[in-house]
């Protein structure tokens, strides 16, 4: 079914085109000076869900005689979950999964804190749709570095979206980039029509910086749940339609509670100019995941 899966869901298909690269670019990345990446030691390893979550509800062996693991916050997440998926969750089943899940991450500030892959997606969006919108596509691809002469749109496109998104060599980067493939869906649906050109770019809503900033944000919320507890929901669901729909459910709650939050914040200024841009775009993050743990 597939409901776990990083880059497919139940029931979506593909929002690249078959040609898209998922791979290194062979153009350089922007360069990073995110004060942000030394390792975060604030939490042990084992509560660290992102990086290696676990599939099953039922404690190893090792902790079946250690009532702290058994109760652990990861545990009562991946718990919550089962019981929202299998429809024993109660009136409130869906906000408390995502409350659980949320302390699960050790609570919305290490949840913020640790989606580092994402932060750095967000900020590199900004920077570069915010550059088009103050000087123009074609400018901004060649400061980028990247060639139209003789290329589709999507093909740019494709090595926009491997610029703005992190190498995939971690669960985290690779969450981060499945976001943001599914937030630039947005941009690819406006070249549909294969004779448009790359500069129909430059006649989008200068907005779009920030309408793509909080879809992002939206999105690898959404997407890093399902990386860490999808399985719960593929297992305890009763079939693949109940799973999908659940799924939705999760999405739009989501949204919407993401979408309330940023409103009214400065997202146009995300870029790597602005001052503490990295603990700024945290914050955000920290903001979004406190509605969603104290069911605001």
């Amino acid at each position: 079914m597939g409901t776990s899966s990083m880059y497919v869901g139940p029931n979506r298909s593909p929002l690249l085109p078959s040609d898209f690269d998922d791979g290194n670019s062979d153009h350089p990345d922007k360069p990073n000076n995110d004060p942000e990446q030394k390792q975060d030691g604030d939490k042990p390893e084992n509560e660290k869900p992102s990086e290696k979550p676990r599939d099953d509800d039922s404690p190893s062996q090792e902790s079946t005689s250690n009532n702290t693991t058994q109760n652990s916050p990861w545990t009562r997440a991946k718990t919550s979950m089962s019981k929202y998926a299998s429809g024993h969750g109660g009136r409130n089943g869906k906000e408390n999964a995502l409350s659980d899940y949320v302390k699960g991450h050790g609570g919305s500030r290490n949840a913020a804190k640790s989606a580092k892959s994402a932060i750095r997606t967000t900020i590199n969006i900004g920077d570069f749709f915010g550059g088009v919108s103050k000087k123009g596509i074609s400018q901004v691809l060649k400061e980028f570095q990247i060639s139209t002469e003789g290329r589709k749109p999507k093909e740019i496109l494709n090595d926009i979206v491997n610029i703005l998104a992190p190498t995939p060599d971690l669960n985290d980067d690779s969450v981060a980039r499945k976001a943001l493939i599914d937030t630039m869906s947005i941009i690819y649906e406006k070249f549909d029509d294969e004779k448009q050109d790359i500069t129909l770019l430059d006649s989008i809503d200068p907005d779009i910086s920030k309408m793509l900033v909080e879809k992002y944000i939206e999105t690898f919320i959404y997407e890093r749940l399902i990386h860490d507890v999808g399985s719960r929901i593929e297992k305890k669901a009763e079939n693949s339609a109940a799973a999908a729909k659940i799924e939705q459910e999760l999405k739009d709650y989501i949204e919407t509670k993401v979408s309330t939050t940023l409103k009214d914040k400065p997202l146009s200024i995300i870029n790597s100019e602005t001052k503490n841009i990295h603990v700024l775009v945290e914050e955000l993050y920290q903001q979004c995941y406190k509605v969603l743990e104290d069911q605001l």
